[in-house]
């Protein structure tokens, strides 16, 4: 479960920001986006990432707004933007930045440390998280995911900014970090990193579907989907191509139980009846096909 020490770190962040950036920034967050370089490149980001996806009927969620540096972005481009955040200071921050711009359909939702409670199931059009996750543990991303997964509607896309390993920047990062925990010099706690394949695999497994992938120095910002009913036919010609098949191995079955997943009742209703049609045993064939789904239909194979 997502630890409390989150918004320990961070509601003491936001304490002593007056004290160190006050009187040179606005507002919280605009430090890290000064001295050039990436961290210059907000407008960029947002423009290259969110601004193509975002239309004024929906409804987004914002995780770990911080200082509302996006949340500004975002609240004029759609109907409502809920921010979900653990650290109440960082929540007042938002809003103090929010309402002073006249932006009034943001909702602000203090988070309990485990889930996206309240937000609904499938009441999300878009996700969006930046500079967020480089801060959250891999046991704690995991749970995460799945909760994007949950409010996602159908066909509902996300980006999400993630510290990546896989380039040689990445690794000369990874050492200044480890030279800041050892002498004190960095009080958000750890920085983590990951591979843009080990990312995909965590969506996959969540049922989400990963449609791209940019790398730039140490930062992976993947943009995905939640995968829609309207898949249907494809995935009911899958099905039948893999009974035909008749894939029994070992290996096949281990890796078949890892993958089960739930789909929408309509989608689950069509299968059924595919596998009443094709005889056998219909469990067994049915954790096949979930399995297929998720390595190739989510992959866009």
């Amino acid at each position: 479960m997502i630890s409390n020490r989150y918004a320990r770190d961070w509601n003491t962040y936001s304490q002593e920001w007056e004290q160190r950036h006050s009187s040179t920034y606005d507002y919280l967050g605009d430090e890290w986006n000064s001295g050039g370089g990436l961290w210059d490149r907000d407008d960029f980001y947002f423009s290259m990432y969110a601004e193509r996806w975002l239309r004024s009927d929906q409804t987004v969620l914002e995780i770990g707004p911080g200082g509302g540096k996006w949340t500004v972005r975002l609240a004029p481009k759609v109907k409502r933007v809920i921010v979900l955040d653990v650290a109440e200071e960082m929540l007042d921050r938002t809003r103090q930045r929010c309402e002073k711009l006249g932006q009034t359909n943001i909702e602000y939702v203090l988070g309990n440390g485990q889930d996206f409670q309240p937000v609904a199931d499938e009441s999300i059009n878009f996700f969006f998280s930046y500079d967020v996750f480089v801060h959250i543990a891999p046991e704690d991303t995991w749970p995460y995911t799945q909760e994007m997964a949950r409010v996602l509607v159908s066909d509902g896309v996300g980006i999400c900014h993630y510290a990546s390993n896989a380039t040689p920047q990445a690794w000369d990062r990874i050492e200044q970090h480890n030279d800041w925990y050892r002498f004190g010099a960095h009080t958000l706690g750890q920085y983590y990193y990951y591979s843009p394949l080990a990312l995909q695999r965590m969506y996959e497994h969540c049922g989400l579907r990963m449609l791209e992938q940019h790398l730039e120095a140490y930062n992976c910002t993947c943009v995905f989907s939640k995968p829609s009913i309207s898949m249907a036919p494809q995935l009911e010609s899958l099905l039948k191509r893999l009974i035909s098949q008749q894939a029994d191995d070992a290996e096949v079955r281990a890796a078949i139980v890892t993958a089960l997943r739930s789909l929408p009742g309509e989608l689950e209703q069509r299968l059924d009846k595919v596998l009443a049609e094709a005889g056998g045993e219909e469990e067994y064939y049915k954790r096949i096909y979930y399995a297929a789904l998720i390595r190739q239909i989510w992959r866009g194979v």
